[in-house]
């Protein structure tokens, strides 16, 4: 049976060391992946061509500095110049890809989801990343909501995946609404000493060794690396 190493990353647009993006940032992020030895990393806060961040493409950027040579952007907004959202990389071939817009009326900035359909030694798998609301409680439901229809409809089809991202939210709440999936961790400190980065996954899949890789510790991004084992 296959097995990877995923990760969900919050890289706070690679400029939180320095309060604005510097190629440093990117390249310390870029070695914070290569040291976790991930396989497959979702990426939350990314920019690609914004103003902000010298109109770099951070997912490709990434890539080339990374062993994880497959990528795909997953927009969430438009944002000064360029786009704002997140984003897979993959030692594994990508064969199917999709970015689903929330139908959100409350979350004014938007949010959406995405997934990248990834051979893994010849089996297919799909990896969903998301970013939901931080702008108050209310948005942050809507949001979760929103993933957990996309999610449900998966489920219905009979599908299996994986979704990571940031949350903005407790596990207790992420299991609330969203019941019958499965959490990689219940409660690993992933931001400050909030519990708000999470892995999720459907029967079919098994989940070992949720950890976390203290990416914090030099100031590069605000937010620990969650990882863990996954078999197909």
């Amino acid at each position: 049976m296959p097995t990877f190493t995923l990760a969900s990353f919050n890289i706070c647009s690679a400029h939180f060391r320095e309060g604005h993006y510097t190629e440093d940032n990117l390249a310390r992020l870029a070695e914070q992946i290569n040291q976790s030895a991930a396989d497959v990393v979702c990426l939350q806060e990314v920019d690609r061509g914004a103003t902000r961040s010298d109109r770099v493409d951070m997912p490709a950027r990434l890539a080339d500095m990374t062993e994880l040579k497959h990528y795909y952007f997953i927009k969430i907004r438009d944002f000064q110049g360029g786009e704002y959202g997140t984003a897979i990389l993959s030692r594994y071939p990508i064969t199917d890809s999709r970015t689903i817009n929330y139908p959100v009326t409350i979350a004014t900035q938007g949010t959406s989801c995405g997934y990248a359909v990834l051979d893994v030694e010849g089996t297919a798998v799909t990896v969903y990343n998301t970013h939901l609301s931080v702008e108050n409680e209310e948005a942050n439901t809507e949001t979760l909501c929103c993933l957990g229809d996309v999610l449900s409809e998966v489920r219905r089809r009979n599908g299996s995946f994986v979704c990571c991202g940031d949350f903005n939210t407790n596990p207790k709440k992420v299991a609330r609404f969203i019941p019958w999936v499965e959490m990689a961790h219940k409660g690993l400190t992933t931001y400050a000493d909030r519990s708000i980065d999470h892995i999720l996954y459907t029967d079919g899949i098994t989940v070992e060794n949720p950890r976390t890789m203290d990416t914090q510790v030099d100031g590069t991004t605000d937010h620990n690396m969650v990882l863990c084992k996954v078999t197909l």
